[in-house]
């Protein structure tokens, strides 16, 4: 089955709405009037993560895996991954995408076209901090992955955009900045907060956001379409809504 194509490449530079960094958000309500200041502007992709205080930076460059090249590694899951790869993959970019998708440690960061899901995946895990949805805007000039040098050569940030027959890749808007410094922090290395910003959730509303997504039709299911996702999912919903579903079969609700 043929994983995924890459259609285009877009460089790491843009700007950004402006506007100043705002307090946590505490409300659904609140997240969707922070998220109208990106609606204004093609381009914008989204991250999500567990904790504000997190570096932004791909696998390869955090602890332990910063200790060992990730281009090494690279070139061993190329040489074993052939027997596994239908139809084989043409290119080193898609390559790096497929390996980046079964979960190889990469110098890839994965991002979304959609800030909802950004929303999920930044709220997922029971973590005691506030989570931060992150937005970035590339600028809009396409470059054709054939006339660049190998992934490995590139010399700065850009963001991939793959085009997936995967259901997963497709299912999360999938988009990948690639870093060819991969122990950089990604916030450190922009200029003041011009293109790349930033939306903090409220501690204390990671669990409230996570249901409000999921009833938007947000959740481990529908992200990722498979007997794994549906029982994780039914596994949280379960374990987290275990009183409202009794109230529900019992008919107390009025």
């Amino acid at each position: 089955m043929s994983e995924c194509n890459i259609t285009s490449l877009i460089i790491g530079e843009g700007k950004g709405t402006g506007k100043p960094p705002e307090a946590p958000v505490k409300s659904f309500l609140e997240l969707h009037n922070a998220l109208e200041n990106f609606k204004h502007e093609f381009g914008w992709i989204f991250r999500g993560q567990g904790d504000q205080s997190w570096d932004l930076k791909p696998k390869a460059g955090r602890r332990p895996n910063k200790l060992f090249s990730d281009a090494e590694l690279f070139e061993e899951w190329k040489r074993l991954a052939v027997q596994y790869l239908d139809p084989p993959r043409a290119t080193d970019w898609e390559l790096l995408v497929v390996a980046r998708h079964h979960g190889l440690i990469t110098r890839l960061l994965d991002w979304t076209t959609n800030p909802l899901i950004a929303a999920y995946f930044a709220v997922e895990e029971p973590i005691e901090a506030q989570a931060v949805i992150y937005a970035f805007r590339p600028s809009r000039k396409p470059v054709v992955y054939t006339k660049l040098p190998l992934p490995m050569k590139i010399r700065e940030v850009l963001a991939v955009y793959p085009e997936a027959i995967v259901p997963r890749i497709i299912r999360q808007g999938g988009v990948f900045t690639i870093h060819p410094d991969p122990s950089a922090d990604f916030k450190a290395t922009q200029s003041p907060n011009r293109y790349l910003e930033q939306i903090l959730i409220d501690v204390a509303y990671r669990d409230g956001l996570r249901r409000e997504l999921s009833e938007y039709g947000i959740s481990r299911e529908t992200l990722f379409p498979d007997l794994d996702g549906l029982s994780a999912f039914l596994n949280w919903r379960f374990q987290n809504w275990r009183s409202t579903r009794n109230c529900i079969l019992e008919g107390s609700f009025s």
